[in-house]
């Protein structure tokens, strides 16, 4: 009957016949190695997301076509371009040959203005100092000013009572972007044109100073 018994050998090695953890096999080092690992991988995920959203965060803002032609559109209310017009012309330095200002100060509605003209070099006009009478209308600058010589002078795009004609190069093809000093420029270029520089002039045109 003893004989029969099994060893205590095999019955202990039946009970260890599981394998622990600690003795798993490769397969069992891999999961576990996998489940260690699967926390880590969580952790980089966020990271990955956010080195991909960090470039887009940091793009310069596109500005939209829209947007810079309302830029390019806006229009200066009158007002506004007039009193620019004011701080140039007290700004304006003698050497320019041109000034230009409010005819009263008190006039808050920049209407009319005072001009001058020193005649150009060479010419007959040569050191005379010519004084204009200059009016911006309500519609101003769309519209251009009316522009009247008050020293008596003879020239070609100006009438008998001084009055400059509106059909005159400048005038009658106005522009916006023009001002009252492009107006008195060009009124001083003209006289030294070929067709004014040497007309006859008033017998009580402004005196030359050397005169």
């Amino acid at each position: 009957l003893l004989s029969r018994r099994p060893p205590k050998c095999i019955a202990m090695g039946c009970a260890s016949s599981q394998p622990s953890p600690a003795s798993a096999g490769p397969g069992g080092s891999l999961a576990a190695g996998s489940q260690e690992r699967a926390p880590g991988s969580q952790q980089q995920q966020p990271s990955s997301q956010g080195q991909a959203s960090e470039p887009h965060s940091q793009a310069p803002p596109q500005v939209s076509s829209s947007t810079t032609k309302s830029e390019k559109g806006v229009i200066v209310p009158r007002s506004f371009r007039l009193l620019d017009e004011l701080e140039k012309g007290q700004k304006c330095e003698r050497a320019s040959h041109l000034s230009w200002g409010l005819a009263n100060d008190d006039d808050i509605t920049l209407t009319t203005w005072n001009g001058t003209i020193f005649g150009p070099v060479g010419t007959i006009f040569d050191n005379r100092i010519y004084s204009l009478l200059i009016v911006c209308g309500p519609n101003y600058p769309n519209q251009c000013p009316q522009v009247k010589f008050e020293s008596s002078i003879t020239m070609n795009c100006v009438e008998a009572d001084g009055t400059v004609k509106p059909s005159w190069g400048l005038l009658g093809h106005w522009r916006r972007e023009y001002t009252i000093e492009t107006v008195l420029d060009l009124l001083r270029r003209e006289m030294s044109s070929p067709a004014n520089r040497r007309l006859a002039q008033p017998a009580d045109a402004p005196p030359a100073p050397n005169s």
